[in-house]
């Protein structure tokens, strides 16, 4: 299916800490191999102070080449890799052994695109950092171009161009063996549901012609991104597009469990969808892995929606579809015209006979600005940063793709698609 954008970036999830010994010196990693840590706990009070202005050695060497590897400084390798790639410093250290103002320069975006407070200097909360797992994909990337800042307003960034329909479809390549292909197909279609119940997207297997292709992988396998057996890469993707556009690949030399699957393929299809990193830990889209958490985070829904529709407006009389929602001012009535369901312009979701109020989620002022029923079956009130201030509390697999009716008793439900009430707003019967 075609996308807005000229290029198929593509992204990889990658084992890569940054050593360090008990006398601060930094142990550079070769290309995207493991580095053996240290004792951490052996780490004095010189170490725990960190690096600054005007040390010197291999220790402020191994910072730069850190830095350098994921988009701060120059890098023919990035370059060549990732269309219109700028360094998000535009000046060089005037020797890579001396930490100068150009290396603190870079040492200052870096903290605040991982959220850390902005000081310029390694402490032992950066170093922390630069040693956890993290995905290869540059730092400060937004084609075709984004301007480095201290001050990030928003955490999310994007990645590539976008889907022109938000109905995409899947298929699976192949299969990893380390466990059944029926958990292989229920960890990545989790995923893809986790996406889809915060979005306006929609996903359909299908058995040619997908738009996402998620496959298991290793060494060389096609694409310019080869993998690099165990404790490396994990994973990799596509930004929206033609070709291998939005394509998900596994490393197969991982072992992989349903969990960790999951908890990357969530990172991935982000990608794949167009969102790059986010300079919020608790985000699915931050760069480093922080363990298995296979559920998206504030920032991660306003990510996507700042890309796509939250939702899909509703059609006609008398329901809230599973994926629709209202937006200030909108409103679902009841079929004989009598009730009306309004979400109004200061947060407060209103249930109306005439002009008087029969029900009220008494969310007025706290800023919400949509209503939402998910595809999880949960009816969300959210702000425009993807924090919930509402909800009915019905997600959950016997709810998916529930629909809530405004019936013409004056009831408000949320009904399971099988059939059974997951919620009312008892206001039966005028």
């Amino acid at each position: 299916m075609a996308s807005t954008n000229r290029f198929d970036f593509c992204l990889a999830l990658v084992l890569a800490p940054l050593a360090i010994t008990a006398t601060t010196t930094f142990v550079g990693c070769a290309g995207d191999d493991v580095t053996t840590l240290g004792d951490e706990t052996a780490l004095d009070s010189e170490a725990s102070a960190g690096l600054g202005l005007g040390a010197r050695g291999e220790d402020v060497r191994a910072v730069y080449e850190y830095l350098r590897k994921y988009g701060y400084y120059q890098n023919e390798e990035l370059a060549e890799h990732y269309p219109d790639w700028t360094p998000a410093v535009s000046r060089e250290p005037a020797d890579p052994e001396l930490f100068d103002e150009a290396l603190e320069e870079g040492v200052r975006l870096y903290q605040a695109q991982q959220g850390l407070p902005v000081t310029g200097v390694v402490d032992a909360e950066t170093q922390r950092i630069m040693q956890m797992p993290r995905c290869s994909h540059p730092d400060y990337y937004d084609p075709p171009s984004v301007v480095p800042t201290f001050d990030i307003e928003n955490p999310y960034t994007h990645f590539g161009g976008t889907w022109s329909s938000t109905a995409l479809t899947y298929r699976f390549a192949n299969y990893t063996s380390d466990f059944s292909q029926a958990s292989v197909r229920s960890a990545i279609e989790n995923a893809l549901f986790s996406w889809r119940s915060s979005s306006s997207f929609s996903f359909s297997e299908v058995s040619s012609g997908e738009n996402i292709s998620f496959g298991f992988y290793t060494g060389s396998h096609g694409c310019s991104s080869a993998f690099d057996g165990s404790s490396g890469v994990l994973a990799h993707a596509y930004s929206p597009g033609g070709g291998l556009g939005g394509d998900v690949h596994f490393d197969d030399a991982e072992g992989w469990s349903s969990a960790y699957l999951e908890t990357v393929a969530l990172h991935e299809v982000g990608h794949a969808l167009g969102l790059g990193h986010s300079a919020e830990s608790a985000a699915t889209m931050y760069a480093y892995y922080t363990g298995n958490d296979t559920s998206l985070a504030d920032d991660d829904r306003a990510g996507i929606w700042s890309r796509y529709a939250a939702y899909a407006s509703p059609s006609g009389c008398g329901w809230l579809s599973s994926g629709q929602g209202l937006g200030a001012e909108q409103s679902v009535w009841s079929c004989d015209g009598r009730f009306q369901l309004k979400f109004q312009g200061d947060g407060n979701l209103v249930l109306y006979q005439g002009g008087s109020a029969l029900w009220a989620s008494g969310t007025n002022g706290k800023g919400g600005d949509r209503a939402i029923m998910q595809e999880d079956g949960n009816l969300v009130i959210y702000k425009s940063s993807g924090q919930p201030v509402w909800a009915t509390g019905t997600a959950g697999s016997s709810n998916y793709y529930a629909n809530l009716a405004v019936q013409n008793d004056g009831n408000v439900v949320i009904y399971r698609a099988g059939g059974g009430v997951a919620w009312a707003s008892n206001t039966c019967c005028h």
